[in-house]
C-alpha cells in the first residue's frame, strides 16, 4: 500500500510493535473522540514528530560543531559575500 504525505509517495508496511498499555489506552481514547483517525494514524503522527525532533537535534549538534571550526566560519562568510554580490547583479526583469 502507498500513501501520499507532503507531496511524497511513501510505501506503507505492516509491522508489529510492543507499546505500554497506557499509551494504547490513550490512543484509543483519541480515536473514540475522533481526535485522530485511527491507531495507525496516531502512531504515524507520533513517529513523524519524533523523527523531526531527532533530526533537529542532530542538525543543532552539527551546527555547534561547525561553529567551532574556524575554516567553516570563513567559508560560510565567503559564500555569503559571493551570494550578496550575485543578488545585486540580478536585473529587475527577474
Amino acid at each position: 500500500m502507498k500513501e501520499i504525505k507532503g507531496g511524497k509517495e511513501m510505501q506503507v508496511i505492516k509491522t508489529t510493535i510492543n507499546i505500554k498499555s497506557e499509551y494504547k489506552n490513550q490512543l484509543n481514547e483519541l480515536v473514540e473522540e475522533k481526535v485522530i483517525a485511527s491507531m495507525t494514524d496516531g502512531f504515524n503522527q507520533a513517529i513523524e514528530l519524533f523523527l523531526k525532533e531527532k533530526k533537529k537535534q542532530q542538525y543543532i549538534k552539527k551546527m555547534e560543531e561547525a561553529a567551532k571550526d574556524k575554516n567553516f566560519i570563513k567559508r560560510t562568510i565567503n559564500s555569503q559575500k559571493d551570494f550578496d554580490a550575485i543578488e545585486t547583479e540580478v536585473s529587475e526583469e527577474w
